[in-house]
């Protein structure tokens, strides 16, 4: 489907002397997300505030002018935690669906995604491809302020997968171990579901964020206070997102675009796509932070209707639980899969906002978020879960009440634009 694209190809690439890309993950043994950056803010030092507008998203077209996405329910979803409801369903099942992006003919602008075909996307049954062999040891560049972090891999162990060297070639049927390109046999294709249905084209980025300040490559998986894999769907056109930043620079990366996604993310994944798009990144010091910045210590978004503040089990799990690379992705008082601390997190949040931006008391912000703020589950599936609040600027604006009675959405609903397509 990204065949003939050269960024693309660039990325993938991997021959008999390896891959492109020598690691994957924190560690060099699993994967992890493909992103662009980091990119250096001139002036950025700990204690500032990065302002990312998103300005435009367009799908990423192949040369053929046609723009490509896969939904995987694979085991960390939430399916994977009830179980199926059809007996004949094997456990190890991975159902993925290819989508296509189609425009609206009157704007050319993509306007929904129409499913192609699903296929089980189980490694054993398409990942069957021999390569050649990934660096045993290597060196991941500048990852701290002291050099770079390395990685080891000497057992050869992907995923929890054992994939030994032989002969300089490895093996991977089996693996989960990604980034290589295969393609879903044609036996395997179930063709039914096109046409049945239509998925609204919602376009944004589900993991952008700043460097944590911790001295180790760290995973993209979960999220953190800098930002990551916040999974929201609101991060698209029209969205602006704040980052406290920890380290100089910044170091704002992005990445895990997607196509569209509900809240929850209860499969595992979104619409996987690759997206082009335009950003305009600013700087606000410290010393001179706006009044609805001057508390920020987790991933903030406005749009034209909104403030959305992002709460999680753990708001900064890299220092708040041992071993936290694995221990995030448990169940329990050290794991990150814990919605009722996700929500402890949010309130206390969500609650101190109000009262400082809006010189309310404490009563008064209870009451105003018992009536008028959202508490929504931004993803399930990302180890450190997450809730998001949502206010409404309607609320405090009393300049805008002579114009606008009552509350109107400006914002298209589960989204930051404010038109179609």
């Amino acid at each position: 489907m990204g065949a003939g694209d050269p960024g693309m190809e660039d990325i993938y690439h991997w021959d008999a002397d390896g891959p492109r890309i020598a690691f994957k993950g924190p560690d060099g043994t699993r994967r992890g997300h493909y992103m662009t950056g980091p990119i250096y803010v001139c002036g950025a030092q700990p204690g500032d505030v990065i302002e990312v507008q998103i300005l435009d998203l367009v799908p990423r077209p192949n040369p053929q002018g046609e723009s490509f996405g896969t939904t995987t329910a694979y085991a960390i979803g939430w399916w994977n935690r009830v179980g199926y409801s059809t007996p004949d369903y094997l456990p190890t099942r991975n159902a993925a669906v290819v989508y296509k992006a189609i425009n609206d003919p009157a704007t050319g602008r993509a306007a929904y995604w129409e499913p192609q075909y699903m296929y089980d996307s189980s490694s054993f049954l398409i990942n069957k491809t021999t390569t050649g062999c990934v660096p045993e040891s290597g060196a991941m560049p500048r990852t701290t302020a002291a050099g770079a972090a390395m990685y080891h891999n000497p057992d050869y162990t992907f995923g929890g997968v054992h994939v030994p060297c032989i002969n300089n070639t490895q093996n991977w049927t089996g693996s989960g171990y990604g980034g290589f390109v295969y393609d879903a046999p044609e036996e395997i294709r179930d063709y039914s579901v096109k046409g049945k249905y239509r998925i609204p084209m919602n376009m944004h980025i589900g993991n952008m964020g700043l460097a944590p300040a911790v001295g180790a490559a760290v995973t993209t998986g979960p999220p953190f206070r800098t930002g990551g894999n916040l999974d929201n769907k609101r991060i698209g056109i029209g969205a602006t997102m704040f980052y406290p930043v920890e380290v100089a620079g910044g170091l704002l990366s992005m990445g895990d675009c997607h196509g569209s996604q509900s809240d929850g993310e209860t499969a595992a994944t979104g619409i996987e796509t690759s997206l082009n798009g335009k950003f305009r990144i600013i700087l606000h010091k410290a010393d001179a932070l706006p009044k609805k910045l001057q508390l920020i210590d987790y991933p903030m978004l406005e749009n034209a209707n909104e403030i959305i503040l992002h709460g999680f089990a753990y708001k900064d799990f890299l220092r708040e639980i041992p071993n936290p690379q694995v221990n995030v992705h448990k169940y329990g008082p050290e794991g990150g899969v814990d919605l009722i601390r996700a929500m402890s997190t949010i309130y206390n949040e969500t609650r101190a906002f109000l009262i400082h931006n809006h010189d309310i008391t404490e009563d008064v912000a209870i009451n105003i978020m018992s009536l008028g703020v959202d508490f929504q589950i931004t993803q399930v599936v990302d180890a450190n879960v997450g809730i998001h609040s949502v206010i409404p600027k309607w609320i405090f604006n009393s300049s805008a009440w002579e114009k606008q009675a009552y509350y109107q959405d400006a914002v298209k609903a589960g989204t930051s634009r404010t038109s179609y397509p």
